[in-house]
């Protein structure tokens, strides 16, 4: 019964955000008005439980802290058509990064479901990076822009994603960093995967 009524409260909020996306909250002083202990008060009062806090496995999808996978896949579907980008490219990006969990937290500090960094968050305009459609809105611009300097190239665009900019600039293509390679072949994977 419990399952049911976390069911009803996700698809509740899920439909107040389609007919109130503008957050219904006192406005906030902008970020660069306030000082550094005020931000830094802020970060720590938001941050997730620490058990939420592992990227990467599916094990961290628990205890009704994520969206279903059909509403996650309907904002992907939203954003990923307006950026011309495909949306089982964007799923797989987030099935890779976060296991479509919108609360997880890599041992680096990327956060939510397309694990976004807290710079390249702020200068996507994303406010909470937790909120599954800010968070999706702000990779899916993050991913056409890298989309658009590396030509449609998907698997150099992924790699700037995972290992930053200038890293696929200096080497050309994909990074020899292991981790990276192992990043652009797993989202790679999920997208064919999630193309058929």
């Amino acid at each position: 019964m419990i399952e049911s009524m976390h069911e009803v409260m996700l698809r509740i909020r899920e439909i107040r955000q389609r007919f109130y996306p503008a957050r219904m909250t006192p406005q906030r002083v902008p970020r660069e008005e306030r000082g550094f202990a005020d931000q830094l008060a802020e970060a720590v009062r938001d941050r997730p439980p620490a058990e939420s806090v592992i990227a990467d496995t599916p094990s961290a999808n628990h205890d009704g802290d994520i969206l279903r996978r059909g509403a996650i896949s309907d904002i992907v579907r939203n954003y990923a058509t307006r950026n011309r980008i495909p949306p089982a490219l964007v799923n797989a990006v987030i099935e890779v990064e976060s296991s479509f969990n919108p609360r997880a937290v890599s041992p680096r500090g990327a956060m939510g479901l397309m694990q976004l960094m807290p710079d390249v968050a702020a200068s996507l305009g994303v406010e909470d990076p937790f909120e599954p459609e800010e968070n999706i809105r702000g990779g899916v611009a993050l991913l056409r822009r890298l989309l658009d300097k590396y030509e449609g190239d998907y698997t150099r665009a992924l790699a700037a994603y995972n290992a930053g900019e200038g890293a696929v600039d200096r080497s050309g293509g994909i990074p020899d960093f292991p981790e990276t390679r192992n990043y652009v072949n797993r989202v790679m994977r999920a997208y064919m995967r999630n193309s058929e």
